[in-house]
């Protein structure tokens, strides 16, 4: 399959109930969302569905590959189950079965129920290469927010397994670790050898900080050991510690562990002896907020890795991106799968993209389920279907023939900060132009994911009809509210064009019980591009980044590019455009090619 990529080759529907009357009314159909003659095109790289069971706040769970090629996927129905005690006798763990990747949903069947003395959150659910399915969960009996310790905490994990791809299910059984409170964990590993390794995560005594270990089973999931071995991250604050890991078996029999922290970054350990013992946690190379990752290991060798590539703040969770490595080190690829747009009104509870969980199709398919929305207003269950050729595209051409699919924007609202943004025909293409709202002086701008750039160059096509203006290259999120923070900046005033890389500084953003520390890379030295240019011309805007040497070239037009060193990080792979001061500028084409 050629590696270039062109946006609109993504597929975006809904999955709801009872939408034809020859199905059941508790089944899920296919519902096309922007094409009149409902017909998926056939090279689709990447679909998102969305589960719409009419709930409220229904929330994702795992989703698993069969040996028959059908899918089965677990929600928790119909709220979160920790939001009211008087809601546990109500709370269930939903299974769905697909036989046609992921397109449409059969009927529902129950398998656990919530009593007076539990709700419930389903964790993993995979299947062995024995044929037995094992579907392990959590029987949640409250947290004692006061004292943030599992003396008045309980959650406990219980298994139950199928023999018959889910058509019946054994009666739960209590998966015992010695720990009275546990977080949620994403996913389970079976390595080469048959050994099952399920990461575990749990309260300790010091207040609301967690702990991993991992439980081991060589009997198919009969029985399970702990390792030795307890791994912490430090931090203070609710959720703090280590929390929420997931293991991978490299190519070369080590075991790869990820872990949430606090941090701005995921946490990695690693185990040499099939998962006894683990070497001390450390920090990752992969920006994340206080969210977690999954990881899993697909047929032909390589890890897919899911995780919230945002980091400004402790629950920063607008970006949910997916990786590809085959050591853990060096990527092949890095996409976003879905996105939250911004807040115009920070009082407003956040939108969130995350909780991912990952099976792998017989072709090769990676289905990533997740969570969409928030947790206690709307939350709906959503899948996508990634083929992953899109993940390592080496060229993609970002134009506005589809409109702003997949920009991040800040939402219109009550305090204007939102860009106000118009289409514009200039020599017979489509421009996207940006400006402040007359009603706002503050910095606004748009953001959006591009393919992992390592080595290799970024081609714009701009204009800029009044300053100020920016162009923020970056390798998480970028915020459209700050102009100062970025890996590459190019400035654009009255004055004249400079250009900018930022310089690596811890910056602390704890918000009320949250602690929080993450990496930004602040702008504060400046070179002035010594050209005069007409910023009302079109310019031709390349910039070339080199990861192995640190560097990146600017380049203007038909200008000598300009040389910058950089900082040390795993590439770029996201843009903004942002404005001030009543600028304005316009955006044609984006085109990114790696090496």
């Amino acid at each position: 399959m050629s590696t270039e990529n062109i946006i609109n080759r993504r597929r975006f529907v809904s999955l709801s109930s009872g939408l034809v009357a020859s199905f059941p009314a508790s089944s899920a159909l296919l519902k096309p969302s922007n094409n009149s003659d409902g017909q998926v095109p056939q090279e689709n790289l990447m679909e998102r569905f969305t589960l719409d069971l009419g709930h409220r706040a229904t929330r994702s769970g795992p989703v698993a590959n069969l040996d028959d090629n059908s899918l089965l996927w677990v929600t928790t129905e119909p709220e979160p189950p920790y939001l009211a005690k008087a809601m546990w006798p109500i709370s269930r763990l939903v299974v769905r079965r697909s036989k046609d990747g992921g397109k449409s949903w059969g009927e529902s069947q129950i398998l656990q129920q919530g009593t007076s003395d539990y709700s419930l959150l389903s964790h993993v659910l995979r299947q062995s290469t024995s044929g037995k399915i094992l579907h392990i969960f959590v029987r949640y009996s409250g947290y004692d927010y006061e004292t943030g310790t599992p003396e008045k905490s309980l959650c406990k994990i219980y298994f139950q397994t199928s023999n018959d791809r889910g058509q019946t299910w054994s009666k739960a059984q209590a998966l015992v670790t010695g720990e009275r409170y546990h977080g949620d964990i994403l996913s389970i590993e079976q390595l080469s050898s048959g050994r099952w390794i399920y990461p575990i995560c749990f309260l300790t005594n010091i207040k609301s900080q967690f702990a991993v270990s991992v439980m081991v089973s060589d009997d198919d999931g009969e029985t399970w050991e702990r390792s030795e071995s307890i791994l912490t991250a430090g931090g203070a604050g609710f959720e703090s510690g280590a929390s929420e890991p997931t293991v991978c078996e490299l190519n070369s029999g080590v075991l790869w562990m990820l872990i949430r922290a606090q941090t701005g970054f995921l946490w990695e350990s690693f185990s040499y002896n099939q998962g006894q013992t683990w070497t001390t946690a450390i920090p990752s190379q992969l920006p994340s907020s206080n969210a977690p990752a999954t990881g899993l290991k697909l047929r032909n060798g390589d890890i897919a890795i899911v995780w919230n590539n945002h980091i400004d703040s402790n629950y920063a969770r607008k970006s949910l991106v997916i990786g590809l490595t085959a050591d853990g080190k060096n990527f092949k690829g890095l996409r976003e799968i879905d996105f939250a747009d911004f807040r115009d009104d920070l009082a407003i509870t956040r939108q969130h993209v995350t909780y991912p969980y990952l099976t792998e199709m017989k072709d090769g398919t990676i289905i990533v389920s997740y969570n969409k929305g928030n947790w206690g207003l709307h939350n709906q269950p959503t899948l996508a279907r990634i083929n992953p050729a899109w993940i390592t595209t080496k060229h993609e051409l970002i134009n506005f023939q589809d409109g702003r699919t997949d920009w991040h924007i800040i939402c219109p609202g009550p305090n204007y900060s939102h860009a106000v943004e118009r289409y514009v025909s200039l020599d017979d293409k489509l421009w996207l132009e940006i400006e402040q709202h007359p009603k706002s002086k503050a910095v606004t701008g748009i953001i959006r994911n591009i393919p992992l750039l390592s080595n290799g160059k970024i081609q714009i096509t701009a204009q800029i009809p009044k300053a100020d203006a920016y162009i923020l290259i970056a390798n998480s999120l970028l915020s459209p509210r700050k102009p100062d923070e970025g890996c590459v900046r190019i400035r654009f005033t009255d004055m004249g064009v400079y250009f900018a890389t930022g310089k690596a500084n811890r910056s602390r953003n704890d918000r009320k019980i949250t602690e929080y520390l993450y990496t930004s890379f602040q702008i504060r030295e400046e070179i002035q591009f010594p050209d005069s240019i007409n910023n009302e011309k079109t310019l031709n805007i390349s910039v070339e980044y080199k990861s192995d040497e640190n560097e990146v070239r600017i380049q203007i037009n038909n200008s000598t590019p300009i040389s910058l060193k950089t900082e040390k990080f795993m590439g770029l792979s996201y843009m903004g455009f942002l404005v001030d001061n009543g600028g304005q500028i316009r955006i044609q084409q984006i085109e990114t090619s790696s090496t």
